[in-house]
């Protein structure tokens, strides 16, 4: 029986980033759509959800990461596990949390970190 994907949304302006994050993932249970700024972020939300689970960065052009967890938060999809991802640990961790973040990592990030957070959020979908 073959294992269902889970589709993660990715929100992170650095490209490498975005590229490290799919070519881990992809490896595994995961189909990714990465997108450059929260706005095209929620439009994505809006046009090709349902998502398993937003990958998000602290440091956004337009929406701040902060504000993209909040709007998600209020939203239809208010569910979806959110790992905000920064490498301004000590200014964002609290931060992160309060809006809504469900895990944090702090860049730079291991590979493992990156499959055990993502595994760990995904954990609770159910497989087909």
């Amino acid at each position: 029986m073959e294992q269902r994907r889970h589709r993660v949304l990715v929100a992170d302006d650095d490209p490498a980033i975005c590229m490290l994050i799919e070519t881990v993932l992809r490896r595994g249970p995961y189909e990714i759509k990465c997108c450059g700024d929260g706005e095209s972020a929620i439009l994505a939300l809006d046009r090709e959800g349902p998502f398993d689970m937003m990958i998000c960065d602290f440091m956004l052009p337009g929406i701040s990461g902060l504000d993209l967890i909040e709007r998600v938060r209020s939203s239809e999809w208010g569910q979806v596990p959110i790992l905000m991802i920064s490498g301004h640990a000590s200014q964002v961790t609290e931060r992160a949390r309060a809006a809504g973040a469900d895990l944090f990592l702090n860049k730079p990030f291991t590979l493992s970190q990156l499959r055990n957070a993502v595994a760990s959020l995904t954990a609770h979908i159910s497989t087909s």
